[in-house]
């Protein structure tokens, strides 16, 4: 949302915004000149002559704003609808799409094509969210949480898997599968994953490609782990689909975890199918240092690093602990559920896979848009983990600045307000780089 505030004072528009609780987005936002105002009332709407109310999934029937844009007749409309338009505007439409990895391989993209100097406008998956640049390459995310990237038809899409998530708006996976069928259908091109079972049926109007780290149109040969955790690979491209054999130089990537090697397939498949240059693509691809909340270093306490990584997802979780695993001998996860209808519908994967973790503790579930679910809580979690559960975020800060020492390092997990890391930044404990 403020990524598309943001665009809008780009183009010109009056723009104003509220939120929650105040955060850095709000602040940038308020810095540009934008006026955002904190809690949401009938007021907010007041101070201006409104045409249009946007608002996102987040946003509850009962919300005041809404209700009094309905009664004096402002027009509504939901974020995705107004990405949508504003992706109208550009030549060229590359959204990324998936159940995990979307915002890393939407950075990864945007990142090779401004090396390439094609000045794309990426939406999400950069620094603040938004980079503006020309009209003809637009890059987004496309989310499919209640299939909101259906609106959009893009020239290329890029899918990295296709999961049993957003249950709450979802009847089951095949309803999920059948969504992104229908948005690869209204795109001209489709990049998928070939490793990802439930991507085999998604097919482009013009042209499907694959890429995957074993198999697909695009793979990776003789991987090697880096000292950092990164991994250096070879690529293989098949010349029936691009025409010729290319004889591609050993791609670098600095970020740790296979998936990240997934993710740099993706992009560098996505580059091809936009003819960029190898030598832009390589470049890139070694320069990209990961985005906020991917397995980010954002503190220490003491000589113990602090990781912020946005996993919430139980496969999300495994591919975190797995990477954490190959870097560090001991290392403690802080989670914090995300929803109670995500932990509830998907408890058994929760249970199993948290299970892995050597050092966890429980903290309190990040509300979002749902009222609390007795059952579903980070407490009812920890109650059947029978690990430590932490309600407030003194009681997390005490609890890290005692058992710190312990670590290699302590990463807090998540999507909700652990991963900000605000409450390290009010501590007097931990150091920032």
């Amino acid at each position: 949302m403020s990524a598309l505030a943001k665009l809008l004072l780009n183009q010109g528009k009056q723009v104003a915004g509220s939120d929650a609780v105040a955060s850095a987005n709000t602040q940038e936002l308020s810095a540009l000149g934008i006026p955002v105002y904190i809690g949401h009332t009938a007021d907010n709407l007041q101070h201006d002559e409104v045409d249009y109310l946007v608002i996102n999934g987040a946003i509850a029937d009962d919300n005041p704003e809404l209700l009094y844009a309905k009664a004096h007749g402002i027009k509504i409309i939901y974020r995705e609808t107004l990405l949508a338009q504003i992706a109208r505007r550009y030549q060229n439409v590359i959204a990324i799409a998936g159940c995990h990895g979307k915002s890393s391989t939407t950075a990864m993209i945007g990142t090779i094509f401004k090396q390439a100097g094609r000045q794309p406008t990426v939406h999400n998956g950069v620094q603040n969210n938004l980079q503006i640049g020309g009209k003809q390459w637009f890059v987004t995310e496309a989310c499919e949480f209640r299939k909101s990237f259906l609106k959009l038809k893009p020239r290329v899409a890029v899918i990295t898997n296709v999961d049993a998530d957003h249950l709450d708006c979802y009847q089951n996976l095949d309803e999920i599968k059948q969504c992104f069928v229908q948005f690869a259908a209204q795109s001209e091109i489709v990049i998928k994953n070939a490793a990802d079972i439930n991507s085999v049926a998604l097919r482009g109007r013009r042209r499907t490609v694959t890429f995957g780290i074993n198999s697909g149109d695009v793979h990776a040969k003789n991987l090697m782990l880096l000292p950092n955790g990164g991994h250096s690979f070879e690529v293989v491209v098949n010349p029936n689909v691009f025409g010729a054999f290319y004889q591609l130089p050993r791609f670098n990537v600095h970020v740790p975890g296979l998936h990240n090697v997934a993710n740099a397939l993706a992009a560098i498949t996505c580059a091809l199918v936009c003819q960029i240059d190898l030598g832009s693509t390589r470049q890139a691809i070694a320069d990209y240092r990961g985005i906020a909340r991917r397995f980010q270093h954002f503190a220490k306490i003491g000589n113990t690093p602090v990781i912020l990584d946005y996993a919430h997802h139980p496969r999300e979780i495994a591919t975190t602990i797995q990477t954490a695993k190959n870097m560090y001998h001991k290392f403690l996860v802080v989670f914090q559920p995300h929803t109670y209808t995500r932990t509830l519908s998907l408890w058994d994967d929760f249970v199993k896979v948290l299970s892995t973790v050597p050092s966890l503790v429980m903290y309190k579930t990040f509300a979002a848009r749902g009222k609390t679910i007795v059952g579903g809580r980070a407490l009812d979690l920890s109650r059947q983990l029978k690990v430590k559960y932490l309600a407030t975020t003194k009681a997390l800060s005490e609890y890290l600045q005692q058992v710190a020492p312990k670590y290699d390092a302590i990463i807090l997990c998540g999507a909700g307000d652990v991963v900000s890391g605000e409450f390290l930044r009010q501590s007097s404990f931990a150091t920032f780089d």
